[in-house]
């Protein structure tokens, strides 16, 4: 065959493979007529920018959402680790330290914890921090029976025939959960008396040994309730409460400040007292709330409704959270059942509580002796870790308190301190260890005081880019 002969055959072939193409496929195409499984393209790479696919194609097919995970910001200053949603809630609750003294009013910082903060070790250095840089004054909320004085902040006499009622202690639980905001209720029994005289106390920090206002909370109550009051020998109460569903309180206010008050209740019902504030007419207060060999405050223990009813009283501003003393001698190599107990406890907060930005203090750290040789615990940071990460899963902020004092060992030289700042359990603070711990916290808050009072002054003084169309 002659090359004439072949380049005709080729293109008659080529010609009609062309008639067929036509015949088969619509020209001119048409972009419209394609459609594109984003879901699909998405799944095999989730680097693609679903905001690009869609501005490049009309896309006339159904495309199913992508749930796009956002990482929040953290800002973090001198240990403390704030989520947007909490600097939110701090600027809410900055406003109302700047305010309370205009407006008499009175918002208080619920300091829960372990023993950590028993006997007012931390919390009254806080208190003390807040009320001087915000007004107000008095030792906040108290138990009326402290039978082993364990709060120096104030002097509490009892008689009669009292019992505490607790949380965490199953021999004297409460059928009706009647434990308030401080998990334990100063109890009398049916037909018994019991007697009760607060008195400032010489060992309180300056601001803390003044108070004018006073609030007795009494639990629901379904007899009648008899209680009597006087400073020396004028009497401020002679009154027979009616029997209540509900929560009661009684309150004074005195032109004097820290006066002597002695109260006697009786009733032929039980009794139960859920604390006695001790404030000033307006700033800050802040609660000493310790929980002795707790993890978490046992908050699904408690009547919710009288919770969430004494928080409203109160005024709530903020809570600090500070447990994890007694989960260090549990060693394991994670703590996911830790940020599950926490997570219980964070949930009701939340619902109890709902808006009141939390602080979650992490754990300190702790020695050990280890053949002889003392040594920090070295599963702290895990620990410190579960905390962190599900208290900024709840959008609280966290404050690193093992790190701000030093890290591994650090409570090995709290105790050498010349004088001691922990004590020789090496798990404890001393009142001055107890003091600097609460420096940390209060000055790493002032430092996002201070950011949040400059961002205000910026968006009052900066000028807008075309001033002449305001």
């Amino acid at each position: 065959m002659n090359q004439q002969l072949r380049i005709l055959i080729y293109f008659i072939c080529i010609m009609g493979g062309a008639a067929i193409l036509t015949q088969t496929i619509p020209f001119p195409y048409q972009p419209g007529n394609w459609r594109i499984n984003l879901s699909q393209e998405m799944e095999e790479d989730p680097d693609i920018d679903s905001a690009l696919v869609l501005q490049s194609f009309e896309v006339d097919t159904i495309i199913t959402p992508i749930k796009i995970e956002y990482k929040d910001t953290v800002i973090t200053k001198k240990h403390l680790s704030c989520p947007t949603r909490f600097m939110s809630q701090l600027e809410v609750f900055h406003q109302q330290l700047l305010n309370s003294t205009q407006v008499n009013r009175n918002i208080r910082i619920l300091h829960y914890g372990d023993s950590q903060i028993e006997g007012d070790r931390i919390t009254a250095y806080i208190r003390e921090a807040f009320q001087n840089r915000f007004g107000g004054s008095g030792p906040g909320l108290t138990t009326v029976f402290d039978p082993q004085r364990i709060n120096p902040s104030v002097w509490l006499d009892s008689k009669g025939d009292w019992k505490i009622n607790s949380v965490f202690n199953r021999k004297y639980n409460l059928s009706n959960k009647a434990y308030g905001l401080m998990g334990q209720t100063a109890s009398l029994e049916a037909n018994s008396k019991g007697a009760f005289k607060i008195s400032a106390s010489r060992w309180a920090e300056k601001h803390a040994s003044h108070y004018q206002k006073v609030r007795l909370f009494i639990a629901p109550h379904t007899d009648t309730l008899v209680i009597k009051g006087n400073i020396k020998n004028i009497e401020v109460i002679n009154d027979s409460l009616s029997p209540s569903t509900d929560l009661t309180e009684i309150n004074w206010e005195f032109e004097q400040l820290s006066p002597t008050l002695r109260f006697e209740l009786s009733s032929k019902a039980n009794v139960h007292i859920l604390g006695c504030a001790l404030d000033s007419i307006s700033g800050i207060s802040v609660d000493n709330i310790a929980l002795r060999g707790q993890s978490t405050p046992l908050l699904h223990r408690t009547d919710g409704q009288l919770f969430t009813a004494m928080g409203e009283h109160l005024e709530i501003g903020m809570i600090i959270f500070q447990f994890g003393t007694n989960v260090v001698p549990t060693i394991a190599s994670n703590y996911h059942f830790y940020k599950v107990q926490l997570a219980r406890q964070f949930d009701l907060l939340k619902k109890y509580l709902p808006e009141v930005p939390v602080i979650v203090v992490g754990v300190a750290d702790a020695a050990h002796f280890n053949d002889g040789q003392l040594e920090s615990h070295e599963h702290l940071g895990r620990i410190r870790d579960a905390q962190k990460a599900i208290a900024l899963e709840y959008n609280f902020a966290f404050f690193d308190l093992y790190e701000a004092m030093g890290g591994s060992g650090s409570i090995i030289k709290w105790s050498e301190n010349d004088p001691p700042l922990a004590l020789t359990d090496y798990i404890h603070f001393t009142r001055l260890g107890g003091k600097k711990a609460a420096n940390y916290l209060t000055s790493a808050l002032w430092e996002h005081f201070d950011s949040l009072s400059e961002t205000d002054t910026c968006l009052i003084s900066k000028k807008p880019d075309s001033w002449e169309n305001y």
